[in-house]
């Protein structure tokens, strides 16, 4: 008999191939998403894991140096594209955040993000928000072990009444480098209504938004 099963698709090498090719596709989006989690817990993206993906179909098609089947998203991110539709992926579109305060310097050093004329008050604040907090964090992948490591910054928050400011937010632990590594510095935003001690979440597709700021 026939069909898509294990045994069959070792009996068809392009199946076969195409199948590893998935797998590691599957395993990249995955660690990714744990990866993500400081920021994604605080946001459900709808069908992200479909366009996650989607994306890394793409981007492992670029990969220049390995054979079909054999292709990666390691070997994609090679490639000045490959960097780009990761760097352009978009979370929330709702919810710009380089729209609001410009993009920001990237240390490649010790990842160091620095914000010059970071002025809180451009935010475009969800109905009810009178606060936001800037969660900042750097991606650490090894395309070896198709793994992340997540480093963080201290978060820092802001209200509506804040002044322009040079922001700076260094990463709390410094990062473990290898050569072939990737380094993805990704910025959250999420708006929150603060009344004396107590503190809201704001609800509504431009309360929380997430942004990758590169890929070195």
């Amino acid at each position: 008999m026939g069909g898509f099963t294990y045994e069959n698709n070792k009996k068809n090498p392009r199946i076969y191939k195409n199948s590893d090719e998935f797998g590691l596709c599957s395993l990249f989006v995955k660690e990714f998403k744990i990866a993500l989690l400081p920021l994604l817990k605080y946001k459900k993206v709808g069908m992200l894991h479909q366009r996650l993906m989607s994306l890394c179909s793409k981007i492992k098609l670029l990969d220049p140096t390995s054979e079909k089947g054999n292709r990666s998203m390691g070997g994609g991110l090679k490639t000045l594209k490959g960097k780009m539709l990761l760097r352009e992926f978009v979370f929330t579109p709702k919810a710009g955040i380089r729209q609001h305060f410009g993009n920001p310097d990237i240390d490649e050093a010790d990842f160091t993000l620095t914000w010059r004329g970071f002025d809180p008050s451009s935010a475009r604040f969800p109905k009810g928000a009178t606060d936001f907090e800037l969660i900042y964090l750097v991606l650490a992948y090894d395309p070896d072990i198709n793994l992340f490591a997540t480093y963080e910054a201290v978060p820092i928050r802001r209200s509506k009444q804040g002044k322009a400011e040079v922001l700076v937010m260094p990463l709390a632990r410094k990062v473990k480098k290898k050569e072939g590594m990737y380094f993805i510095p990704v910025i959250g935003l999420r708006f929150l209504e603060i009344i004396g001690e107590e503190e809201y979440e704001c609800l509504g597709q431009d309360a929380v938004g997430i942004e990758i700021l590169g890929v070195y």
